[in-house]
């Protein structure tokens, strides 16, 4: 899976007044390795890709939305979470 894919993923935002907006954020994100942390030292390393870059957020009418510092850092995190990475690893080199 390419990091230029652009994927969607929907949040939400609460509002002051205790309402909810329903949010599409677009982004894209590096492939990722877990890594290998057992067997042979010289077989071992550790995990790396999986870097989420949002590159916009809309609202339900499309309008573009500004997410926080703390928005941006907390949605990647749950979209690191919630990503279904296709495991590119070729079984029959072990």
């Amino acid at each position: 899976m390419s990091a230029d894919t652009e994927h969607e993923w929907t949040t939400y935002r609460e509002l002051d007044d205790g309402s909810e907006i329903e949010l599409t954020v677009f982004y894209t994100i590096t492939p990722y390795d877990h890594g290998c942390t057992f067997g042979p030292p010289e077989s071992c390393y550790p995990p790396e890709g999986g870097e989420v870059d949002i590159a916009k957020v809309e609202d339900e009418d499309g309008n573009a939305i500004e997410p926080t510092d703390e928005e941006r850092e907390k949605w990647s995190n749950q979209i690191f979470e919630q990503h279904q990475f296709v495991d590119e690893r070729d079984y029959d080199d072990f």
